[in-house]
């Protein structure tokens, strides 16, 4: 990724063209045409100079290589600014960003199963993988408070070690499999919750 060329802003005058001219008085950038001040921003300020130069070079006060030129930006950042403003205007320099925004994978359901596998003692990478849902995606929970991880695992009262005993006790189990196989009853619901028509 190309790193951004920052522009360079002159002490004394420096004329963009015979008609446009820039000075740097404190921190402020002023734009002057003739004597009389047209635009001004702070020196890091880079958003408004930006935008500024945009709309000089789309007003036809300047040619884009002129600002090149007087500022020693690249041409082609020079050319990206301009078409953001031709197709944005300010908007497109000051507005806020508007992420895409993708449903949510934890719902409310998902949320009240994979904490009872949390509260089973279930590692977060096992339950991601057992639920199709990325590890990633069950720390940030835990971290923004939607899940809460136990400070302990439970005891395996059942001293099951291996899926061979595991598979023994679910199909002993009274109530059948489902009342053991917790991360199977909630894997099947969440797949069945996004299978369309449903």
């Amino acid at each position: 990724m190309a790193q951004t060329q920052l522009p360079f802003f002159p002490d004394d005058v420096t004329y963009i063209n015979s008609e446009i001219g820039v000075k740097q008085i404190d921190n402020n950038i002023i734009y002057f045409t003739g004597a009389m001040p047209i635009y001004f921003h702070r020196k890091d300020d880079y958003q408004s100079f930006r935008f500024i130069t945009s709309q000089i070079i789309c007003l036809d006060n300047a040619k884009q290589v002129e600002i090149v030129n007087a500022f020693k930006v690249s041409k082609e950042s020079v050319k990206r600014w301009v078409k953001k403003y031709r197709e944005q205007g300010g908007n497109g320099f000051f507005g806020t960003r508007k992420g895409v925004r993708k449903g949510h994978v934890l719902n409310k359901d998902a949320l009240a199963g994979v904490q009872g596998l949390l509260n089973q003692g279930k590692m977060v990478k096992e339950i991601g993988e057992s639920l199709e849902i990325k590890p990633d995606t069950l720390r940030k929970a835990i971290r923004d408070g939607r899940l809460t991880k136990p400070e302990y695992a439970p005891l395996n009262i059942l001293g099951v070690t291996n899926k061979s005993e595991r598979n023994v006790i679910d199909s002993q189990a009274p109530m059948g499999m489902a009342t053991t196989n917790t991360i199977g009853r909630v894997a099947a619901a969440l797949k069945k919750s996004s299978t369309p028509g449903f």
